[in-house]
């Protein structure tokens, strides 16, 4: 069952639902580098050559969408972060510790891929659902970042936006993913919170964004530098 929302919905200062959002097509380094390819290496040409055809296929099944919800921080330290009366917990507000506003967001590009990629290991096709795994993932990002595009115009002058924060990264537990659909509408844009605190559909993001000063941002550390996952190939 999807969780409930919560009322400090009404109290948001704005938010918009992106029924379609527009993303480029996928180059070939970035589905290497969604596949586990280091930045200076690709596959052998035979092997490129097949990953390209499958990705061809993959792309009419994605459907991008999201929605955001935009919200003054009532109160923040170095963990805890309090959107209205929901408190997020976690190192989270030591990265949005200067932003003034922060939008919790939801990008997805719909459930079409992930069943292409399950028939595809149901017939024996291990690689194929792979490569389609691959793809609905390096879509999700692109969803995600079409997504922010439509949250520049509520920056203020030398305003911009932080790295987006998802549950399960930069010392934001899974469990909060329950805070953040408190906070907006995801099923607007068809997405729900399963018990087992994954999305569905499965290739969704979700996660908080800051509009703070363009020169505390560019202060920022990025989370990645003390995350202990060192061998993470998306490692920023």
């Amino acid at each position: 069952m999807p969780e409930a929302f919560h009322p400090t919905i009404a109290a948001a200062q704005t938010a918009e639902t992106c029924p379609a959002l527009i993303i480029p097509a996928p180059s070939a380094a970035e589905i290497h580098r969604a596949l586990g390819y280091p930045r200076e290496a690709a596959p052998a040409p035979a092997m490129a050559e097949r990953i390209a055809r499958i990705v061809a296929e993959a792309v009419p099944c994605l459907q991008p969408r999201g929605g955001y919800t935009l919200y003054p921080i009532s109160s923040r330290s170095a963990h805890p972060l309090q959107l209205e009366s929901v408190t997020i917990t976690g190192s989270i507000g030591e990265y949005l510790r200067d932003a003034e506003r922060v939008a919790v967001f939801v990008a997805t590009v719909g459930e079409e891929i992930s069943l292409h990629a399950a028939a595809a290991s149901k017939n024996g096709d291990a690689f194929a659902a792979w490569i389609l795994d691959a793809v609905g993932s390096w879509a999700a990002e692109a969803a995600a970042e079409a997504l922010m595009l439509r949250l520049k115009p509520h920056l203020r002058e030398q305003q911009a936006l932080t790295l987006r924060y998802s549950p399960g990264y930069c010392g934001m537990e899974m469990t909060q993913q329950r805070k953040l659909f408190q906070l907006l509408q995801a099923d607007a844009v068809g997405v729900t919170l399963l018990p087992s605190l994954l999305m569905h559909p499965l290739k969704s993001i979700s996660g908080l964004v800051g509009l703070a000063p363009e020169s505390a941002i560019q202060q920022y550390r990025s989370p990645c530098e003390i995350c202990p996952r060192t061998s993470c190939h998306m490692r920023r």
